[in-house]
């Protein structure tokens, strides 16, 4: 990237910085180019530029770090007023989930699982990925997420999964166990394996490891052999630190 180009990026960064988080919403819906691309842009063909040139893109980028605990009234009236637009409900909900995460705050994460089922699946989705890298303290109410995870169509089912990362709650991982051994598709039986490494204990060893015996690709065995890993690791670690 060239000094110019660094510049511009810079300034629409700082920008974006600024923003009230009702303009911020809008502009994360703003799938234009930023300067100088959206003067190049007619010379290119439209697939051919980066999405990471889109303005949307910078502002999702700056709504991930979002943590001014002000901002949940505002998002909040958003999301409840029936005529905000579906894209701008959804975009709302993704700046509360990643408040919720920055500032591990349980009041936000409540208000998120009271209205997770009651929401489309898209917006269901947008919520599960926003809270995904989000620690879960033991006292965090997870039932909507593994409801979904029990009873959601295949694609919610693996947001889901994902979604139960960093859970300090041990039933959680008997639930992800239990989907594991019932659930016949790779994919969803992946992203289980990846939520157990940071979950599991050594209970998940003994499952993992007799799937592994029969498990066939390359990228289905690495989920399950990086899962194993890390599990043992850590099973390990505190195994020691207890006898220290």
């Amino acid at each position: 990237m060239s000094f110019i180009e660094k510049t511009f990026e810079n300034r629409l960064i700082g920008k974006l910085a600024k923003l009230p988080v009702e303009n911020l919403l809008i502009e994360m819906t703003n799938n234009n180019y930023y300067f100088p691309y959206n003067i190049w842009k007619k010379y290119f063909d439209k697939n051919s530029l980066e999405s990471g040139k889109w303005i949307s893109w910078f502002a999702t980028r700056q709504a991930e770090k979002i943590s001014d605990k002000t901002q949940v009234c505002t998002l909040k009236s958003i999301i409840e007023n029936e005529n905000t637009d579906q894209e701008i409900k959804r975009k709302s909900y993704f700046c509360l989930g990643h408040l919720s995460k920055n500032l591990m705050d349980k009041e936000i994460f409540d208000y998120l699982m009271d209205n997770l089922e009651s929401e489309p699946d898209e917006i269901q989705e947008t919520i599960l990925i926003a809270i995904r890298n989000a620690e879960k303290p033991n006292d965090y109410n997870l039932t909507p997420i593994v409801s979904i995870l029990k009873n959601g169509k295949m694609g919610m089912k693996t947001s889901a999964a994902i979604a139960l990362k960093n859970s300090k709650n041990p039933q959680i991982e008997n639930d992800l166990l239990q989907s594991f051994q019932k659930e016949k598709n790779k994919h969803l039986q992946e992203m289980i394996a990846s939520t157990l490494r940071t979950v599991g204990t050594n209970k998940s060893i003994p499952i993992l490891e007799n799937k592994l015996m029969t498990a066939k690709g390359k990228d289905y065995k690495y989920f399950l052999e990086s899962a194993l890993e890390e599990i043992k690791k850590r099973t390990n670690t505190n195994a020691n630190n207890v006898y220290n």
